[in-house]
């Protein structure tokens, strides 16, 4: 199972889990939880619209579930997509849930590696995945063009139950 919100590291962690599901000869699914901002009160003009930013927010993972259907369809692999909404259990929460029904022998995750102020205020979707997860994980870092593409990612398994 692989979990892409459409950004560039979601595309490097989904590109891990076709070589690897290739490699096996096993079936992928592609996961996008989505977050929806609260349509509550709104300051009004001059800021973002909840509506708008929501439909943006769906609309994304959807196209990013199509590139991986595709994709899927491409390597010839037996692939699945789902778009799920976190509700207010959270983006983590819902893949591990979604990775006991679907059966997932592995995680693949991307993570973009921030740290300090960035990581307390942005918060981390692979680190709160890991700290309850009971499948491997795969971390898929985020690399800038000048690092090989040939890195080891990080593999963590979780402590034996």
């Amino acid at each position: 199972m692989v979990g892409i919100d459409g950004s560039q590291i979601a595309v490097s962690a989904l590109a891990e889990a076709i070589r690897l599901a290739t490699m096996d000869g096993a079936a992928i699914h592609a996961v996008s939880v989505v977050e929806s901002v609260p349509d509550i009160v709104w300051p009004g003009p001059g800021f973002n619209d909840p509506a708008a930013h929501n439909r943006t927010t769906r609309a994304t993972a959807n196209a990013a579930l199509a590139r991986a259907h595709d994709l899927f369809i491409l390597t010839n692999l037996a692939g699945e997509t789902s778009l799920l909404d976190a509700d207010d259990t959270g983006i983590a929460s819902q893949l591990q849930r979604q990775s006991k029904a679907w059966g997932a022998d592995l995680m693949v995750l991307g993570t973009h590696g921030r740290s300090g102020v960035e990581r307390i205020l942005l918060g981390s979707t692979a680190e709160s995945f890991l700290r309850s997860a009971d499948i491997p994980v795969l971390i898929v870092p985020l690399r800038n063009h000048a690092e090989s593409s040939r890195e080891v990612s990080a593999v963590v398994s979780p402590p034996a139950v």
